[in-house]
Formats: C-alpha cells, sequence, structure tokens
C-alpha cells in the first residue's frame, strides 16, 4: 500500500476512536426521543468508519476487489477480523433501516441494539483492529 493510502487508513482508525468515544458518552445518559434519534446517528457514522477501516486492511492485504460493506464484512469474517459476522450485517441492515425509521416499534429495537450489542460489537472491533 502507498504511504498516502496508508496515512488515510490510520487517520480513518482515529476518526472511528473518536466517534466511538462519542458514543459510549450517549449511551451512558437517560436520553430524550431527540437524543435517541441523535444516538442513531452516531451509531451510523461509528459504524461506517468501522467497516471502512475493515475495506482498507482488506485492501492492505490484497483484496483489491472487495468493496461495499457487506462484501467487506462477510471477508472479514471469514478471515476472523470480525468474529460475528451476523451481528455485523445485522448492524449493517440496521444502519440501512434507519434512514425509513418511522415505525415506533422498530425504533425502540435498534435503540435496543444501539445501545447494546451493537455498541459492543463497535467496542470489541476498536480493542482488537491491527493498528
Amino acid at each position: 500500500m502507498n504511504q498516502q493510502k496508508d496515512i488515510r487508513s490510520k487517520q480513518r482508525f482515529e476518526n472511528f476512536k473518536k466517534a466511538i468515544k462519542l458514543y459510549e458518552e450517549a449511551i451512558s445518559t437517560k436520553m430524550s426521543r431527540l437524543e435517541e434519534e441523535g444516538l442513531i446517528q452516531r451509531f451510523e457514522y461509528t459504524f461506517e468508519l468501522a467497516w471502512k477501516c475493515l475495506q482498507d486492511l482488506m485492501q492492505e492485504r490484497g483484496y483489491a476487489e472487495i468493496r461495499g460493506p457487506r462484501p467487506v464484512i462477510e471477508q472479514s469474517f471469514q478471515d476472523g477480523l470480525i468474529t460475528d459476522g451476523p451481528l455485523w450485517l445485522a448492524m449493517l441492515q440496521a444502519r440501512n433501516a434507519t434512514v425509513h425509521l418511522y415505525d415506533e416499534a422498530t425504533f425502540v429495537d435498534v435503540i435496543k441494539n444501539v445501545k447494546g450489542k451493537f455498541f459492543s460489537a463497535l467496542i470489541t472491533f476498536g480493542n482488537k483492529f491491527p493498528q
């Protein structure tokens, strides 16, 4: 990988670490509905940074043809970079669904996951990501 891509990859991971700290701060407080909507947005951009960090790593490892979140997640799971591929695919599905989140039951379910298992998976990713 050339130096410019290496710098971009490192910067993206630094941005992920900043995003996960903001995400963590948000879930530690009681929230209004509006704040929960903001939490969903924090999840969205933190997840986006996470899968793009994985994509950078895939490219470093010679997987130049693997692009987009689903193929990156699937290959990362196969390579052992993430331990729960189905959960990551569920996060992708939730991220895609939040754009059209009008149903209260779906909103409540997404918030529960964003505060629970999605957050835990992203923390684990940040702690184990090779730097």
